[in-house]
């Protein structure tokens, strides 16, 4: 049914989201439930795979200021936007004002986890799940899921329903989503009962960062919260991502912006560059706090990193 290749690989994996039964081909666009034969439409190679009730909840919350801003944004990148995201070109990197917040992830590209991104040492290339995927796209191989068939999105599914079977993809990860979604414990369960046995999962949520409405913002966690939220996963590490001056240096701007009135939206523009370019090299002073045993009190945001037990 797919020409997205991408899909191909996971297409015995999709399931139904209603009762997790077997779905079959009613039509080039229509796949069928075999057990409670409910029909899901595919728009444009891309499944619709969502319960009427996550469907009901999340059009409620796109129809706001924050989720039609969404919308748009995800609109006016779908034209030039890349496959993969890659670096720009340096005369642009030069022109735009830099960002205040410094990120020290982990090299993604190394083992133990670049089975996000690399073949193994047959050639197999991992099944790897994307959660909020789009409008880029981290590596070429890998499946992305959101909530609207937008630019580069493969799935239209709930996170908190994820419509595949288990034990199905060899690795997953999410960048900045958890925060958004109404129960991120329950997203963190599908992960990880869709995740293989051995699969790495990676996730990066905010701390002390500003609300930001995608299409609506509801939950931070303490590096104890992340903890407890990934703790069955073994190896787990925990770590931040952006430290406390990255926090402050970004809470700082917003709080400035608040003086200027929101129908003046170039001022704004106009002081948000003009912030980023005089308070920038300040966010290097989280080289110096990176291993602060009380940095993470503070932290602009962590990341988890860990591997689903093999027994399981």
């Amino acid at each position: 049914m797919f020409t997205n290749t991408r899909l191909q690989q996971l297409r015995t994996a999709l399931c139904c989201p209603a009762c997790r039964g077997e779905l079959e081909n009613a039509a080039p666009d229509t796949l069928i439930c075999s057990a409670c034969r409910q029909d899901y439409p595919v728009i444009n190679d891309k499944p619709i795979l969502m319960t009427a009730a996550s469907q009901q909840e999340l059009d409620l919350r796109l129809d706001t200021k924050e989720g039609l801003a969404m919308i748009r944004k995800y609109a006016d990148s779908e034209a030039g936007t890349s496959m993969v995201s890659k670096p720009k070109p340096w005369w642009i990197r030069f022109l735009c004002p830099p960002q205040v917040m410094l990120t020290y992830r982990p090299d993604l590209r190394q083992p133990p986890t670049s089975v996000l991104f690399d073949a193994d040492e047959s050639g197999h290339l991992p099944l790897v799940l994307n959660i909020g995927g789009g409008p880029v796209r981290e590596s070429e191989h890998e499946i992305t899921l959101n909530v609207r068939p937008f630019h580069n999105v493969d799935m239209v599914a709930d996170a908190h329903n994820i419509p595949l079977v288990d034990n199905s993809v060899d690795a997953i990860f999410s960048l900045a989503v958890l925060e958004h979604v109404a129960d991120p414990r329950k997203v963190v369960a599908e992960m990880y009962r869709v995740l293989k046995p051995g699969g790495y999962m990676y996730s990066e949520i905010p701390f002390i960062f500003y609300f930001h409405g995608y299409p609506t913002d509801i939950t931070r966690f303490t590096r104890e919260g992340i903890r407890l939220l990934f703790g069955g996963l073994e190896n787990l590490e925990v770590d931040m991502v952006q430290g406390p001056m990255s926090a402050l240096l970004q809470s700082g701007n917003m709080v400035w912006q608040m003086f200027i009135p929101e129908r003046w939206p170039i001022a704004r523009k106009l002081f948000n560059g003009l912030y980023r370019w005089i308070f920038f090299p300040f966010k290097y002073l989280d080289l110096l706090l990176r291993n602060n045993p009380q940095a993470h009190i503070l932290a602009g945001g962590f990341y988890a990193l860990g591997r689903k037990r093999r027994q399981d």
